[in-house]
């Protein structure tokens, strides 16, 4: 097994460009790889420099999302941060969260899934908030537009979201991992509605 083999350690993310590269987060091994169409080793893109806090370091890594301008989006879990890494950079730049572990309005704790729209908005899966924060381009502080309503089943609250996705209408896909369903929120409700 090649070194690039054995870097990507619990592969818990996924992304896929328009080129058909995929995106593998690997989050033991604090980095992530893209493996071109048909290659057998993948490149380390982001991270890969040991779990760390640095702008060339991720500490176990969860999600990623590729933007049609070829940026990588991390959500960097350990480190309470999503970090934007630029086509062939070395480093990271903070762009959500990054400010300790915590439930303010700029801060994220255990951030999970990721999604970026056509106009850099940065939905993120704020999983031990039981939320999703919309972080705008260059904003400094997050605006829940799902759940944040403490952990728990009803309509208007979320408990352990792991994914989101955003559909050309806004319409809002969370993973509400531990209530076992996907929940829709149209924009601007103060409710989920059940769809699986």
């Amino acid at each position: 097994m090649n070194q690039n083999m054995k870097e990507l350690s619990f592969p818990t993310g996924i992304d896929v460009d328009i080129n058909g590269n995929l995106f593998v987060v690997g989050t033991n091994s604090h980095l992530i790889q893209k493996w071109t169409p048909g290659a057998t080793e993948g490149i380390t893109v982001a991270g890969g420099n040991g779990a760390g806090s640095e702008m060339n370091q991720l500490h176990s890594p969860t999600g990623v999302h590729i933007d049609r301008n070829g940026n990588i989006y991390v959500a960097d879990a350990n480190n309470n941060r999503i970090q934007k890494w630029t086509p062939g950079a070395t480093e990271g730049a903070t762009v959500a969260g990054g400010n300790g572990r915590g439930s303010s309005a700029d801060q994220l704790k255990y951030p999970d899934g990721i999604f970026v729209d056509r106009n850099g908005n940065i939905y993120v899966a704020d999983t031990y908030n039981n939320r999703i924060q919309l972080w705008t381009p260059g904003a400094t502080e997050g605006i829940t537009v799902a759940g944040g309503n403490g952990r728990g089943e009803a309509v208007n609250q979320l408990s352990s979201p792991t994914g989101v996705h955003v559909d050309l209408d806004g319409n809002i896909y969370v993973n509400d991992y531990r209530n076992n369903r996907i929940q829709k929120w149209t924009p601007g409700a103060t409710e989920g509605i059940t769809v699986v």
